[in-house]
């Protein structure tokens, strides 16, 4: 008698089949955490821009010059002192600030006192909606520029992207014991 050993077509298949149905559940598995991925990646994007434009305003009220805010129709202006001055030229220290909304863009433009050098800086992108107020002991909180009331504090709150609403209280000088 001729025994050969060995695997039969009904086997064969049914071996290729169980390997074809593995297959395509870990390429499931793998296409999920790809998409995960992205999707994180995405989303800490979005935070670190949003944290570097909180982060320059932040900056800015932090060096505000004593009643030189001025609040209109979502527009922020202020004057700061410090600033950086690395190739030590003559100039004043003093540079004027404005914050403002373009179409979906939160734009930040500075110039010094002197020669009108203005830079214009985009700060964050796909911004729906924009709000400034100030907090001073008088009136509380407004979003109007008052004269000789100095603020104690500035209010943004802002909806870009995947958030609906960040609200940041920044302390100014004048709040500062």
């Amino acid at each position: 008698m001729n025994r050969q050993s060995g695997f039969t077509l009904l086997e064969l298949v049914i071996a290729i089949a169980i390997f074809a149905l593995l297959g395509l559940a870990s390429w499931r598995l793998f296409d999920s955490v790809v998409r995960t991925q992205q999707g994180a990646g995405q989303h800490e994007r979005e935070v670190r821009a949003l944290q570097r434009a909180v982060g320059v305003i932040e900056r800015d009220a932090w060096q505000v010059v004593a009643d030189s805010i001025v609040l209109a129709s979502g527009r922020l202006q202020l004057q700061r002192s410090h600033w950086p001055n690395p190739l030590d030229q003559p100039r004043s220290e003093r540079q004027t600030v404005n914050y403002r909304l373009e179409g979906a863009a939160l734009w930040r433009d500075s110039r010094g006192e002197g020669p009108v050098i203005v830079q214009q800086q985009k700060l964050l992108e796909d911004v729906r909606s924009l709000s400034w107020r100030v907090f001073d002991a008088k009136r509380g909180w407004h979003g109007e520029t008052v004269r000789g009331n100095a603020p104690l504090a500035l209010e943004l709150v802002i909806s870009t992207g995947r958030f609906q609403q960040i609200r940041r209280v920044l302390l100014l000088p004048g709040a500062l014991p």
